[in-house]
């Protein structure tokens, strides 16, 4: 039986490994497309189109698992509008990047923001998530990824 639950454990471990990382490779993909379609409609037009053809795949999505909409409408707050603001901002300044700096410049530059901001926000506890204060590794981490930036720029 220990066996099993060991196997269990490894596989929901793989699984939360792979979530990211398919994560990843879609934000890849998707600063790429974003990129072409704003050459015929602008990055303003990309942006809603996006939203707008992402609206309709969450929501099918949405209907697959939950089954209704009435689950979708009863808990919006200002987190939601706040998030949908910044999904806006996050299409226009990938596409915008992606046609100045390509894809992996943005697509890194992108992830040690990520990181920067997500360790800061950690740190302090903000927006009522549990509080992980930094530590020096975690430093160390952020800045080897600064430091690969910069290599990378030179190169």
């Amino acid at each position: 039986m220990k066996a099993k639950l060991t196997i269990k454990s490894k596989v929901k471990k793989m699984v939360f490994i792979l979530i990211p990382v398919a994560a990843g490779l879609a934000l890849a993909f998707q600063s790429v497309f974003y990129e072409k379609v704003s050459r015929d409609i602008g990055v303003f037009g990309t942006a809603v189109m996006v939203h707008f053809f992402g609206l309709i795949a969450a929501v099918i999505v949405f209907l697959l698992v939950k089954g209704s909409i009435q689950n979708l409408t009863s808990n919006i707050n200002g987190y939601t509008v706040v998030a949908g603001a910044l999904g806006v901002i996050v299409v226009t300044a990938i596409t915008k990047s992606v046609s100045l700096n390509g894809v992996l410049l943005t697509v890194m530059l992108s992830v040690v923001a990520q990181m920067i901001f997500a360790k800061i926000i950690g740190h302090f506890g903000w927006f009522g998530i549990e509080q992980n204060p930094i530590n020096w590794m975690q430093v160390l981490a952020i800045f080897l990824m600064i430091v690969g930036v910069f290599i990378y720029q030179k190169s």
